[in-house]
């Protein structure tokens, strides 16, 4: 019981320092929402919900959107239609070679 105490709160001071000096450290252009000096007082009170909330809505990325970064590329090869065009022309070029050296033409 002990332990895991001790090892919950080691977790909530790493986080709100991580969450502390990422913001302090943060470019005035890259905080949304609130000053920087708020957000070191949301995060330093309320540990775990402040960082959270930093997070979630305090982060600017370079970008100038909030949040969590998502990938907008294809997840999956199959899923990208340029890279199945790319696959669909080469196909096509292969055959067309394979045709003229056996003498057929288009």
């Amino acid at each position: 019981m002990a332990r895991g105490l001790v090892v919950g709160v080691v977790l909530l001071v790493a986080i709100t320092l991580y969450s502390v000096f990422d913001c302090a450290a943060r470019p005035r252009d890259q905080i949304a929402a609130l000053p920087k000096w708020a957000w070191i007082l949301v995060i330093l009170l309320l540990p775990l919900i402040g960082a959270g909330l930093w997070f979630l809505i305090g982060r600017r990325r370079a970008d100038g959107s909030l949040g969590v970064r998502r990938t907008t590329a294809p997840s999956a090869p199959d899923d990208d239609l340029d890279f199945l065009r790319r696959i669909a022309d080469d196909v096509e070029q292969k055959q067309r070679r394979e045709r003229r050296e056996r003498g057929e033409f288009d």
